[in-house]
């Protein structure tokens, strides 16, 4: 294996300093104005709220029932935000934002190690500047938790096995490798603890990621015997077992065995082999998806390339190993979305970030530098175009706040491509200009997409309804307007079923979409709107109390909505 560098590279003293205010700067301007995004965000949100609301640790609900999909530990950080600043959007993604910062740190730490500071920082830069991570290191949502988790297990595993068996066999190689970060006993309880929390905080893939990383890097990438024993796999499966059973157990008495029969059976097992939610399936899925996820650092993946061929050894091998990890196990899952391979992320960053580096950037043909260089260009190009189509185009008065949230959209590509640009070129001034571009882009986004948001602009209906106030939802059955409002809500999705309810004494408040189409359409001049009925037995019966149009941000369409009441 090739020793770790020695040589200190100048910013190492205000490196993850210089990370944590990258990520605070990127990832905090936006987050608490853009509304939560329908659907999973509002569920999740919903229910540590209303754990919290009950004193509630073991079960989550939401809008009154179960929440089978995902363990606890994404609700207890939840509500760790919530107690910090509030039950609102910024309390529910507290915990994703923390979660960027320490995996961040993580990948600058293994990366100097490994591969020299300046190598270090380079992947957390990259990491943190990437669109999936920068879509989801802000939604509140159990990605992070667990992608947190994963790598820590994965860097520890690597520790682990690839330690000396004492300091002084390491007298070959360099001081950092006589002397390790990590200690066996260190690596081993991370690596356990890891895997226990990152059960808690998505299921199953907390353990499946590392062990088959572990195979393929012994039987595909390193093919070399390793120290199986420093694993101690039946200890460390107790113990991760025994992190998961303090919830588990509870969790499984309180709710009859459900728990398992919905979360494991449903939500895992049974999204393996049928499509969720009628998405069609595609085996080369991930590898399509994955220029938009790396964006734009995927450009300089050659680089990457060629610095692991040029010096192979047991880490790269490693990294490999835990890159392909998630998208053989995800390839192989019958639904797919884009950001299920996002375990495997910190591993390519932190190749790349080995990768791109002075010496490698020279020894690149000269059509490689240049391919680079039109990557970035075309990229530029279109970001460029899109936004002065979008400025120019002519839109209804109440659509000028979804422009301003496109423009925000594009304002943090652009940035994107300027912090590639400027790191590549080694201009650090103007990496901080894509840094600053990126935080105002996502203020912008933010701000105008919460002008649209349907949920967040029905604030009027709910004050001061008579006790005993029903809300039902016709053709408009976004968990946002259970977040928003802090009420329960039946949604219905048949005449009959409406009638029904509608049957019923008392009083009754009515959420009715009215009519949708592509936002799009207002931009190229098509607009193609779909009628929905109105529903039955409101005409005479109730009265309308609000008109809206706005941007189902789940749906990614523009609506017509009505709220009716009936006394």
């Amino acid at each position: 294996m090739t020793p770790a560098p020695t040589s200190p590279w100048k910013g190492d003293r205000f490196a993850p300093w210089l990370l944590i205010l990258l990520v605070l700067a990127v990832y905090l301007p936006g987050t608490a104005q853009l509304p939560l995004v329908d659907r999973d965000e509002p569920r999740f949100a919903t229910a540590a709220r209303e754990m919290m609301e009950r004193d509630d640790w073991i079960v989550p609900t939401f809008n009154g029932a179960y929440r089978f999909d995902k363990p606890a530990l994404v609700y207890w950080l939840m509500r760790g935000g919530y107690n910090a600043v509030g039950t609102g959007e910024l309390g529910a993604r507290l915990p994703a934002v923390a979660c960027m910062i320490g995996l961040v740190l993580l990948v600058w730490a293994t990366g100097k190690r490994w591969f020299g500071g300046r190598a270090g920082f380079a992947a957390g830069l990259m990491l943190a500047t990437s669109l999936q991570f920068f879509i989801h290191g802000r939604l509140a949502v159990a990605d992070m938790p667990m992608v947190l988790c994963v790598a820590v297990a994965c860097v520890a595993l690597a520790e682990l096995l690839l330690a000396p068996e004492t300091p002084a066999a390491a007298g070959q190689g360099s001081e950092a490798a006589a002397k390790p970060a990590w200690s066996r006993r260190l690596a081993w309880w991370s690596l356990w603890l890891a895997i226990g929390a990152g059960f808690l905080g998505k299921g199953p893939i907390a353990l499946v990621v590392p062990a088959l990383a572990l195979v393929l890097w012994r039987w595909v990438f390193w093919r070399k015997p390793l120290p199986w024993a420093r694993l101690k796999i039946v200890r460390g499966l107790l113990l991760a077992t025994g992190i998961v059973a303090i919830w588990g157990i509870p969790a499984l008495v309180k709710t009859h065995g459900l728990f398992w029969d919905v979360g494991m059976g449903e939500h895992v097992v049974q999204r393996g082999f049928e499509k969720f939610n009628g998405r069609s399936y595609n085996p080369f899925f991930y590898l399509g998806t994955a220029p938009l996820s790396l964006f734009p650092w995927i450009i300089f993946a050659a680089l990457a390339w060629r610095a692991a061929r040029r010096e192979w050894d047991a880490r790269r091998a490693w990294l490999a190993s835990w890159l392909v990890a998630p998208y053989v196990i995800f390839t192989a899952y019958a639904t797919q979305l884009p950001h299920y391979v996002l375990p495997g992320f910190p591993a390519f960053f932190l190749l790349l970030g080995a990768g791109f580096t002075p010496e490698t950037l020279a020894t690149l043909a000269r059509w490689a530098r240049v391919a680079m260089g039109v990557g970035l260009a075309v990229f530029g190009v279109v970001v460029a175009v899109a936004l002065v189509g979008v400025n120019l185009a002519v839109l209804p008065p109440g659509l000028e706040p979804l422009r301003a949230g496109v423009v925000g959209l594009l304002a943090v590509l652009a940035g994107f491509l300027v912090v590639a640009a400027a790191w590549w070129r080694g201009r650090p001034l103007l990496v901080a200009l894509g840094v600053i571009l990126l935080g105002v882009g996502g203020f912008r986004m933010g701000t105008g997409l919460r002008a649209v948001s349907p949920a967040v602009n029905m604030t009027a209906p709910w004050q001061n309804l008579p006790e005993g106030t029903r809300h039902l939802g016709w053709g408009f059955a976004e968990p946002s307007l259970v977040f928003y409002s802090k009420a329960t809500w039946d949604f219905r999705s048949s005449p009959e079923a409406l009638a029904e309810a509608l049957a019923k004494p008392g009083p009754i408040i009515i959420v009715v979409m009215e009519r949708e189409c592509d936002p799009l359409g207002f931009f190229t001049g098509r607009v193609r709107w779909r009628e929905q009925p109105p529903p039955p037995g409101l005409e005479g019966a109730a009265y309308r109390m609000q008109s809206l149009e706005a941007f189902n941000l789940g749906r990614s369409r523009w609506q017509s909505i009505g709220v009716w009441f009936r006394p």
